[in-house]
């Protein structure tokens, strides 16, 4: 069988060849590698799953096309027996994305939050307390204070819009409500303008480009001082001259809670898949506890199971552990909606430059409800 794996920063080969193993010649696992692209994997996924390539038999699904694909009937809906095992300790945020209608549609595998990095010392040298939640405003100031640098990481061209939607969401707003076309937009409001206040503060501040490709190679640079980005970002080469001297506290908060921005992976079954059983068994063995233990210690990811976090073989191992746990239930994924690719771009649109507290989140209100509703603008 053939599994369809993402840009995730983990040794799929060695966890097919021991799920493969484990199958003891019930079933093989070959993987094979989707665009780094964000645009580009959904297309390549939804042109091939419409074609109901039967070719397809585990798919990494990122927790922002779930809804989508569900929706569409692309996806077997997860064995009763297996489902009830598979949501037992689950984050509530990764088992959401991961049912429709009240039926799980993929196997939730991995969550991660987005943390704060940063070098050493740093965040004492820029007055900031890590033991303690820090304040947009605060880390802010405190990078100009000390002449370094806040990177934001964007892996996919999706980096924009989570950050948005995680601001939003901190101030105590939504950025999508609602279900399909009828959807509503929550960006000219209280929260959408604190947003905006945020995202040009940093701007004007001079700290750092926003979500970019190259955060990583930037914060491992000698201006870099603090990083937003994955837990698994400290498993990326990008890092590896400074990994031994990075730590880990909460994302910035906007007001009090810790609201970062989550992304992840499920694992599902194509609805055109020619052996289900065998598919849902390989996924069973994927998302074992072995394997996320192998997830959190080696790439650095964070569990969809919650148990994860505290097996002993984890705690030691997973460096981002603590920031991650505290920020895991608390942090917001992308809408649930079949037109996330398309409020991406119009959060692109309208939020990459010359962003204000007064005028952004009402030209992105009317950019994000026209892209929901199939209009050309």
């Amino acid at each position: 069988m053939t599994w369809f794996v993402g840009p995730d920063r983990l040794d799929a080969d060695l966890l097919a060849a021991a799920c493969t193993d484990e199958a003891a010649g019930a079933f093989t696992i070959r993987v094979e590698q989707l665009p780094a692209d964000v645009t580009d994997r959904h297309a390549l996924l939804a042109r091939r799953l419409l074609a109901e390539d039967s070719s397809m038999d585990v798919l990494s699904l990122d927790t922002a096309f779930t809804t989508e694909f569900a929706s569409a009937g692309f996806l077997t809906p997860v064995p009763p027996a297996q489902a009830q095992a598979a949501s037992e300790g689950i984050v509530p945020a990764a088992l959401a994305a991961a049912t429709l209608d009240h039926r799980l549609v993929a196997v939730p595998w991995f969550l991660d939050p987005q943390v704060l990095w940063f070098r050493g010392n740093t965040a004492e040298r820029a007055g900031l307390d890590p033991s303690k939640p820090i304040s947009w405003d605060d880390l802010i100031a405190g990078a100009q204070r000390i002449g370094v640098t806040v990177e934001i990481e964007d892996r996919d061209d999706s980096g924009l819009a989570e950050w948005v939607n995680a601001l939003v969401a901190g101030a105590g707003g939504s950025l999508l409500t609602g279900q399909g076309r009828s959807a509503t937009a929550g960006l000219d409001s209280e929260a959408g303008r604190a947003a905006a206040s945020i995202v040009e503060l940093y701007h004007q501040a001079g700290v750092g480009p926003g979500p970019s490709a190259d955060a990583l190679t930037r914060f491992a640079g000698s201006s870099g001082g603090f990083l937003l980005a994955s837990t698994s970002a400290i498993a990326d080469p990008a890092l590896a001259a400074v990994q031994s001297d990075m730590r880990a506290t909460t994302y910035p908060v906007v007001g009090d809670a810790v609201v970062a921005p989550l992304a992840g992976v499920a694992l599902a079954v194509p609805t055109h898949a020619k052996h289900p059983e065998q598919a849902f068994a390989a996924i069973a063995c994927l998302t074992s506890p072995t394997a996320l233990q192998q997830l959190a210690t080696g790439s650095q990811h964070s569990a969809s199971r919650l148990a994860t976090f505290d097996d002993p073989g984890v705690t030691a191992g997973f460096r981002g552990r603590d920031a991650a746990l505290a920020s895991v239930t608390t942090g917001v994924t992308a809408p649930a909606t079949p037109y996330w690719a398309q409020v991406i771009d119009a959060i692109d649109e309208t939020w990459r430059r010359d962003v204000n507290q007064d005028e952004t989140p009402v030209a992105s209100q009317a950019e994000v409800v026209a892209a929901i509703r199939g209009e050309l603008r």
